[in-house]
């Protein structure tokens, strides 16, 4: 390691790579020139890369990124709070180096830093401490759905194990009258009834959880901040006002995208390329980005192509030479594109007209 006196790196900047664990976190700090001024395992606490960073406080500014994931944005909040500027970068795009088969938690701290100092870390989005409350109601409501659909299977396997076949509306959302039904099965074991009403009580536990994250959640869509571009959403046919709240707790200001083949891009509605010399093959998606909303769009594009003639236009024109699913991909591209715009002019959907 070079030799540095404080002359080294006073009134200049800090590059700080945090790789971060449960239990403790790597942090290095890297000068301009390249030293390597500290690379030590810290205990997992703000304080404690407070004091690390205290130590350097003749320096000047100070650059400091992480992977984005498990720990949240914390860090983040915290860093920036003390007058660093953070980047939180997506696992995916760190650069790695073909055949290096070293991996440590100092090689990535040091990897981190040295990426951080010559540009090559993309960020991504932090919002505010607000919006992710918002977002965790959202996404508290769809792990709930899922946690009700493996109840649903539970129930189904336990009944199959005993020879038990359930009719066609077993599919999809169970209706009360259907658990009720349930509720009148008898068994030869008491053992054996009381352990599937247990199945059909957890059932009906998420049932009401659901219910109760939707209320949260429908009251959170008439709350100031989220009424009128609720409303305007809405205008968009198949959209009503719980794809609303999901599509804006997860795309958030959509002014934040410079246009709009950047906001398709995060939601995964970009098709990949392959290119090699003259040869260009364009593949499908990509589907990065948010599944949700990518998801939401589709069934909106299904419903809207019945109701306006323009996207009815563009679905057929594409299903000719490609084919139905990449027609309603196109056509949910388009809507995503609308909304979009709508939701920066602060205008309603009109049938007939298509942006983009």
């Amino acid at each position: 390691m070079s030799r540095y006196t404080l002359k080294a790196w006073e009134g200049k900047q800090l590059f700080i790579g945090i790789d971060m664990h449960r239990s403790f976190w790597h942090v290095t700090i890297l000068s301009e020139e390249d030293l390597v001024l500290f690379s030590r395992r810290i205990p997992s606490t703000w304080d404690a890369l407070r004091d690390v960073l205290e130590r350097y406080e003749q320096a000047g500014d100070l650059f400091a990124c992480y992977e984005a994931g498990y720990f949240g944005y914390s860090l983040c909040d915290a860093l920036e709070a003390y007058g660093a500027h953070v980047t939180v970068t997506p696992p995916t795009l760190i650069p790695s180096a073909t055949g290096n088969r070293v991996k440590t938690d100092k090689n990535d701290s040091v990897k981190l830093a040295r990426f951080l100092q010559k540009g090559l870390l993309s960020g991504i989005y932090v919002p505010s401490p607000e919006e992710r409350v918002h977002r965790q109601i959202c996404r508290r409501r769809r792990q709930l759905i899922q946690d009700r659909v493996r109840e649903q299977n539970r129930i189904k396997a336990f009944l199959r194990f005993f020879n038990i076949e359930l009719d066609k509306e077993c599919r999809g959302r169970w209706s009360q009258r259907f658990l009720e039904n349930l509720r009148c099965l008898r068994f030869n074991q008491a053992y054996q009834h009381e352990n599937f009403a247990s199945l059909l009580d957890h059932y009906e536990f998420l049932e009401m959880q659901i219910r109760k994250q939707t209320a949260l959640l429908r009251d959170l869509s008439r709350s100031k901040c989220y009424e009128n571009r609720v409303d305007i959403l809405c205008s968009i046919p198949g959209i009503g006002w719980l794809s609303a709240m999901e599509m804006l707790l997860e795309l958030q200001d959509v002014s934040r995208f410079q246009n709009a083949d950047q906001l398709a891009a995060y939601v995964g509605l970009t098709p990949s390329q392959y290119s090699s010399g003259e040869r260009t093959r364009m593949g499908r998606i990509t589907r990065q980005g948010k599944a949700s909303v990518r998801t939401i769009l589709l069934q909106a594009a299904w419903r809207s192509i019945t109701y306006d003639p323009v996207l009815r236009d563009v679905y057929d024109r594409i299903k000719v030479r490609s084919g139905s699913k990449r027609a309603i991909i196109a056509v949910a591209r388009k809507l995503l594109i609308r909304a979009r715009r709508l939701l920066l002019t602060g205008e309603v959907y009109q049938l007939g007209l298509v942006a983009g």
